[in-house]
């Protein structure tokens, strides 16, 4: 990969993904199991980080592209690599968790037609091809391709990788705390 700033967050998403598929052993059969009525199980948050991923990846595949010429002109200009953890500042701005759009939201009754293991699976092939995909991108080019999304703070590629990664860290530290006060009472 030309980009050891991207490089550096695909590894820490994946180092992130391999302690948690550890922890889940804690949790065999309850996968599926919503640990409260309105919060999602872990096979809903793994769907919902699956189609963030596969969104992301083929929003990327088009945009991308049609950035890099503008991105090659401003390459020797400073960029951010890292991202704000915009879930925790949107929680403390507006006093609620943010809503995942539409799109992002796992079907009802998903538990029926999708196995866990093919479900982590997926997430992962997801996450090799849009590794694939910005491989050849170094840094100084996706410091300025840069994504039209005002809550994240209008993110480069790096910092959108860095971000995918935040997110992630954000739904399993839910799930660990949601499924630890539920099996508490």
């Amino acid at each position: 990969m030309k980009s050891p700033n991207m490089q550096k967050h695909f590894r820490k998403l994946h180092e992130q993904r391999e302690e948690i598929n550890g922890e889940l052993a804690n949790f065999q059969h309850q996968k599926w199991i919503r640990p409260y009525e309105d919060k999602w199980s872990w096979g809903e948050t793994y769907y919902h980080l699956y189609l963030m991923i596969k969104w992301f990846r083929r929003i990327s595949k088009c945009y991308t592209p049609l950035s890099i010429p503008t991105a090659i002109l401003r390459k020797h200009k400073p960029y951010e690599t890292h991202s704000i953890d915009a879930f925790t500042k949107y929680k403390e701005k507006n006093k609620k968790p943010m809503k995942a759009p539409f799109i992002l939201v796992p079907p009802k009754n998903i538990r029926y037609r999708v196995n866990f293991d093919s479900l982590i699976e997926a997430l992962d092939n997801e996450t090799k091809q849009l590794e694939r995909q910005v491989s050849n991108i170094s840094d100084n080019v996706a410091g300025h391709i840069r994504f039209l999304d005002p809550i994240a703070n209008y993110p480069n590629l790096i910092q959108s990788i860095d971000l995918l990664g935040i997110h992630e860290k954000h739904h399993f530290l839910l799930c660990k705390k949601y499924y630890s006060e539920s099996t508490q009472k």
